[in-house]
């Protein structure tokens, strides 16, 4: 028996000889936001939106050209006049050079000028809410991982401690047997759950390795660096009262703000579309210069140079109903882009009521809860000191044992899905980065 003790024990030590100095929450969260390829991906993106929120990006600006061109040519040329003179060349050499410097501008287009630079505006804020999207959440997503590692690692605890009484109840037998007062199927028993026990240690230290890989994974760390969290047990925040919390969600969340955006970009569209039913008026004005040689004809040389300016105006009069497609194709858009927002605010605010009850009737759940803790805490002693006397026997003991175990997992689990639901309001309310950060 002693030799399966020190092999159970050997193991364990094994899985829980790494120790290394304890990370806080927000060195975590600091190492994720330096390290997230989403983020960094993202503020690249926002970076790009705000590049192009430019005035010269809406066209209300004139554009300046300055054009180039100078050719040969070598013709075999026959020119027959109505005097009946013949002029003839072979292999004729004509040149042409044309030079200008040319502005444009366009001064009306429908308006389209100023739908483009709201437009613009738009996406730059909506590019700058994206970014802030993926921050909040990576940061949601590593303040949940981190007190699921709290969670687990609290599951230790009383795994061991559920180890430790079981140690103690095969060591009772032990000794009831070699004294001639107990029996082999109570000491079988006593080590078949000593066993137990520690095959469910054994099986949580390993999933505390996996939950620290993929934590390490999502700080984009060393995937086998070790995590040793500096918390013991939760510390959840008091949450507002529910209108106050509808008021923040309003104000606040990013996926409604994000909405609202593309609701107004959707509008631009609109106006750009429509922008097409009205004249298009060019303004341009540059300077010019002409030259051209022939060996063959009645000049030599013709040269031309000097300013030219102007105006051109176009309007479509039908281009086969494409134009009033359009438009009410993106008036459909924008409509759908309206019924989306409302979609979402309405699923958003399901979602924090549906958290809010939740969070109230699991802080009710915690005070009982406890109070079961406190009950089977008493119970326990009794029952240790009973089996010590021979008063009950292992199995009732052992019922008493799981009964224990099941009442602290019951405490562990409700403290922890009201961390998580604490987390998701905050999320939700716009609070996040305030909170952890």
């Amino acid at each position: 028996m002693k030799q399966i003790l020190i092999k159970i024990a050997a193991i364990i030590l094994v899985f829980m000889v790494n120790e290394t100095s304890a990370q806080s929450l927000q060195e975590m969260i600091s190492t994720a936001l330096e390290n997230n390829y989403q983020i960094r991906i993202t503020k690249n993106e926002a970076q790009i939106a705000a590049n192009n929120n430019v005035l010269g990006n809406t066209g209300a600006l004139p554009t300046v050209d300055l054009i180039g061109t100078h050719s040969n040519s070598y013709n075999n040329t026959v020119q027959k006049f109505a005097d009946g003179t013949i002029r003839e060349g072979n292999n004729a050499k004509n040149t042409n050079l044309n030079m200008a410097a040319m502005a444009s501008w366009t001064v009306f287009n429908g308006f389209r000028v100023f739908a483009k630079r709201d437009q613009l505006a738009y996406l730059y804020e909506l590019g700058q809410l994206n970014s802030k999207f993926y921050i909040e959440q990576t940061v949601s997503d590593v303040v949940t991982a981190y007190h699921q590692l709290v969670y687990e690692e609290d599951l230790i605890k009383n795994y061991e401690q559920s180890l430790a009484i079981s140690s103690f109840r095969l060591g009772v037998e032990q000794k009831r047997k070699e004294i001639g007062v107990g029996t082999v199927m109570d000491y079988g028993q006593a080590l078949v759950d000593y066993q137990t026990d520690s095959i469910r240690l054994l099986t949580q230290l390993n999933t505390i390795k996996a939950l620290k890989i993929n934590l390490n994974e999502a700080l984009n760390t060393e995937l086998e660096k070790e995590i040793t969290v500096s918390e013991d047990g939760f510390r959840v925040m008091l949450m507002p009262n529910k209108d106050t919390l509808l008021k923040r969600v309003e104000e606040a969340n990013n996926q409604l703000e994000q909405q609202r955006l593309q609701e107004l970009i959707a509008e631009t569209e609109l106006r750009m579309e429509k922008a097409n039913r009205y004249p298009k008026i060019d303004l341009f004005a540059g300077y010019q210069y002409s030259k051209t040689t022939s060996a063959v004809g009645f000049f030599n040389s013709n040269q031309s140079y000097g300013p030219t300016f102007g105006a051109s105006i176009s309007f479509n009069l039908y281009k086969g109903g494409e134009t009033h497609r359009r438009v009410k194709n993106t008036e459909l858009f924008t409509e759908n882009t309206a019924l989306t927002k409302q979609q979402v605010n309405k699923q958003i605010n399901a979602d924090v009521l549906n958290f809010y009850n939740e969070y109230n009737s699991i802080s009710s759940q915690i005070v009982l809860a406890k109070s079961n803790v406190d009950e089977m805490n008493k119970v326990y002693r009794t029952a240790e000191e009973q089996l010590k006397k021979g008063a009950i026997n292992g199995y009732d003991f052992r019922l008493t044992q799981l009964r224990l175990l099941m009442s602290k997992l019951t405490l562990i689990q409700l403290e922890f899905s009201l961390k998580t639901i604490e987390i998701n309001l905050n999320r939700l309310s716009g609070r996040v980065l305030e909170a952890y950060i």
